[in-house]
């Protein structure tokens, strides 16, 4: 009972600890927020909008999940965060009490604590994606169905809801992951013949049709439209047309893989696998990681979060490697931890020491965190290294634990100096607070976390991007959404007080259109400005320049911007 309070501790820290001491970032997190808020504005929970028109990109549980946290603990960074952190939290317990279930205390501990303290899980679980949700509800699924194939009791009902609820997730990728996965394992097993019969296979799709599919039937009678945007380009064209959306190689997730197991994949050369007696709920496992890996693999739209359904089931895999690895008394091949944890404390100095040299301004920023996570990897090092040498392997497993989980606690506060460069929360206040009643322009892209901080919807002009399909199915669209810089100087010359917020890029060129104007707020990217009340009319372009078309100039935005 003590290591399962001290898991569950972890998790509550890594996860919940600073969860809202920082702003929104773009453009996952304001999109998702801005459209749970939305949904308690309205009072329309069957229809996900965003800046008030149709997005229709993900089904809803997530959205509401945020929603009801807002309800319950305000509009704010914490409450936006809160179901994601939750659901990260869930996949820990469900993974400590599937390991206990199928092994014993001591590997659901370890298994717990290796999950939570996986590098990749343990960040995303602060950050606002449908993945995490998405994660906690597919492990649900993957060990209920094993469950019930070694034990029978009705275990399949429980992954037959839990595929449900994934599937208003993130769609059908929900339940095709646990059930791909559990034909294989039963193919492997020699047992799929009749499987559809003992699995209940028919209500299962009964079920899952039922709890999932009112929400799909209802939108798709609300809005015209939703059934080839959704189906048809979300999945297909996302599946299989190149260059639809987030195009990555065959091989993306591997590294990404290897990477967000960190610290844990230092191990897994260290593990004696051939040692290891044969054991089912190993092969299962295996097999559940490879579904999702090849799955998303093979997918021509890739982004990073996409493998953390991986990551409970190899979790299990490694805590049973490690605690075989102590029990066959070679504990102290898990020696080689210290030096490899010197090693990454070496890249963590190197990369501080040289941060100016990157392209990327991120190193630059985090710096100090770098340093403290250099000096606590050496120190971790150190200990894991003398408690496995002396062949105290659960001491060596505690310090190597402590070690990740201190890490990954300083890059929270790495995230929270990087903050400038990835939210415009600090922007879009004080906005609200000088200008809380102007109306707001972007140009030329959208600001995701804009309304969600100034409380009410943005005018557009120039690259629609994601709202593309709501502004083309939205009545009022004409007086929110524009492609020509003849608009963007309407609106300028408008009396009506309008804050525009442009790209630092895009002034250049505005100000040659514009003339003077009053700075109302700026960061590095962004500047917020409004027309000088003794300024005159910004002077019209030549007309095929003021006609054009700005939609497709306007830099494209990302959804890893």
């Amino acid at each position: 009972m003590v290591g399962l309070g001290a898991v569950i501790g972890l998790a509550t820290t890594l996860f919940f600890f600073h969860l809202g001491a920082y702003g929104l970032f773009e453009p996952d997190e304001g999109r998702y927020a801005e459209i749970a808020r939305e949904m308690l504005a309205s009072r329309n929970f069957i229809v996900p909008h965003l800046n008030y028109v149709p997005y229709i990109e993900k089904p809803p549980l997530l959205y509401w999940l945020t929603a009801l946290a807002m309800r319950l603990l305000g509009v704010n960074e914490f409450a936006a965060r809160f179901a994601n952190a939750l659901a990260a939290f869930a996949g820990v317990a469900l993974t400590c009490a599937f390991t206990r279930h199928v092994f014993d205390p001591r590997r659901a501990i370890l298994a717990g604590a290796i999950l939570a303290t996986s590098a990749l899980y343990a960040v995303m679980a602060q950050v606002l994606t449908t993945d995490m949700l998405l994660t906690a509800l597919t492990t649900a699924a993957f060990f209920a169905l094993f469950l019930d194939w070694r034990d029978g009791g009705g275990w399949r009902w429980w992954a037959y809801l839990a595929m449900a609820l994934a599937v208003l997730t993130k769609g059908p990728v929900g339940a095709a992951l646990p059930l791909t996965a559990g034909a294989i394992f039963l193919w492997r097993e020699g047992a799929l013949a009749g499987a559809w019969r003992r699995f209940s296979l028919i209500p299962g799709a009964i079920l899952i049709a039922i709890v999932a599919g009112p929400w799909f039937v209802a939108i798709t009678l609300r809005l015209p439209g939703y059934f080839d945007f959704y189906f048809i380009g979300e999945h297909f064209r996302r599946f299989f047309q190149p260059g639809y959306s987030h195009k990555e190689p065959l091989y993306y997730f591997a590294p990404v893989l290897l990477g967000g197991l960190l610290p844990w994949t230092l191990t897994l050369p260290l593990i004696p696998w051939r040692w290891l007696r044969p054991n089912p709920a190993r092969r299962y496992c295996l097999i559940a990681a490879a579904v999702v890996l090849v799955v998303f693999s093979l997918a021509r739209a890739k982004l990073v979060p996409y493998i953390l359904p991986a990551f409970p089931p190899l979790a299990v895999i490694i805590a049973d490697g490690l605690a075989s690895t102590l029990e066959s008394g070679a504990a102290r091949r898990l020696a080689w931890l210290g030096p490899l944890l010197g090693c990454a404390s070496a890249a963590a100095f190197t990369v501080a020491l040289t941060a100016t040299h990157f392209r990327a301004p991120y190193p630059a920023v985090v710096r100090p965190a770098l340093y403290v996570a250099g000096a606590v990897l050496a120190a971790g090092g150190i200990g894991a290294f003398a408690a496995f040498r002396l062949r105290r392997g659960a001491i060596g497993l505690a310090a190597f634990v402590a070690t990740a989980a201190v890490t990954i606690i300083v890059i929270g506060y790495g995230r929270l100096m990087a903050e400038p460069l990835r939210s415009y929360a600090t922007l879009a206040r004080t906005i609200n607070r000088l200008e809380p009643d102007a109306r707001l322009v972007c140009y030329p892209r959208y600001v995701q976390s804009l309304p969600f901080y100034a409380r009410r919807r943005v005018i557009v002009v120039g690259g629609w991007t994601e709202l593309t399909f709501g502004a083309e199915h939205s009545a009022d669209a004409a007086n929110y959404f524009f492609t020509r810089r003849a608009d963007l100087v309407r609106l300028w010359n408008d009396p009506r007080p309008t804050v525009f917020v442009i790209d630092r890029a895009a002034l250049p060129v505005l100000r040659r259109i514009f003339g003077p104007w009053r700075e109302i707020a700026a960061d590095q990217r962004k500047v917020a400005i409004m027309r000088s009340s003794t300024a005159p009319a910004a002077g019209a372009n030549p007309p095929n320049a003021a006609s054009a078309s700005i939609r497709d100039r306007s830099p494209a935005t990302s959804a890893n911007e």
